[in-house]
């Protein structure tokens, strides 16, 4: 599904609700996102790029469910849309859903809701994901939006907006992260990253290392994760960087009736 604004696009496929691009009015349309040569739509294995979703879990989960959870490997239904090419009257919007069935349930015993937005407003890209619960239990889980930002080169670029923060460094060994805290203002990759900044600011910026920045504003989540996988993806590390909007250090407990809400925006901004 594309949602067209007068000068911006964006594409998101059901499989996953995954936004797999968010074009630029540039001559050709200049692409934000990135997708790995690696990735495949035909439904095999969640797609490998865009902002897949991390939900019920983010990272490693429990047997049978796979890593991140089941929410990147499902069909979404489209449940109100406004996705068209006459953006004048509202904001190009599409809204996807995806309810508790039995795959869900064979892995996370909870009833629940999950819907989805992606507007375009102007120049901006917005997501608005909220989990609603529709049993009679209270549930928590962790989440992400696992967003690929194609840059020039991974050397050249930096991310701002985390200095003085608490992270967990995953690299070494991901069940049990080294705790450290921030000291550069400028985040630059270097080698393999993994990094889960906790109680981070509501902003974010990744310079892609082309005189521009993609800024990510939030609200609900709480955490940031910045990674790159390195040499460990030789063909393409140095063509993107992941900076995703989180909640893991603290997972969310919803109530029966009751729902959890996050927002992000994202932005080109020159610097």
């Amino acid at each position: 599904m594309v949602c067209h604004s007068a000068v911006f696009s964006a594409q998101v496929y059901l499989y996953g609700a995954n936004v797999v691009s968010w074009k630029q009015p540039t001559p050709g349309g200049e692409e934000v996102l990135y997708v790995r040569p690696d990735a495949v739509f035909d439904k095999s294995k969640p797609i490998s790029g865009g902002i897949p979703h991390c939900f019920p879990v983010f990272g490693p989960a429990p047997a049978p469910m796979a890593q991140h959870g089941f929410a990147r490997q499902s069909d979404w239904t489209v449940s109100n849309t406004s996705a068209d090419q006459q953006p004048d009257e509202r904001d190009p919007e599409v809204e996807l859903v995806l309810t508790d069935n039995e795959y869900t349930r064979s892995m996370w015993p909870h009833a629940f809701k999950a819907v989805y937005a992606v507007t375009l407003h102007g120049e901006l890209l917005r997501t608005d994901l909220r989990i609603i619960n529709t049993g009679d239990k209270p549930f928590e889980f962790t989440a992400a939006l696992h967003t690929y930002i194609e840059v020039l080169d991974i050397n050249k670029a930096t991310v701002k907006g985390l200095k003085d923060l608490e992270y967990l460094d995953k690299v070494k060994d991901p069940k049990n992260p080294q705790k450290q805290k921030e000291d550069r203002e400028l985040i630059k990759f270097t080698g393999p990253t993994d990094s889960v900044y906790m109680k981070a600011r509501d902003y974010v910026e990744l310079d892609v290392g082309t005189g521009a920045a993609v800024s990510i504003s939030s609200s609900g989540w709480e955490d940031v994760v910045v990674w790159s996988p390195w040499e460990a993806m030789k063909e393409c590390y140095q063509k993107f960087a992941c900076v995703e909007n989180a909640k893991f250090n603290s997972p969310a407990v919803v109530q029966p009736g009751e729902s959890w809400r996050a927002q992000q925006e994202f932005a080109v901004i020159d610097l």
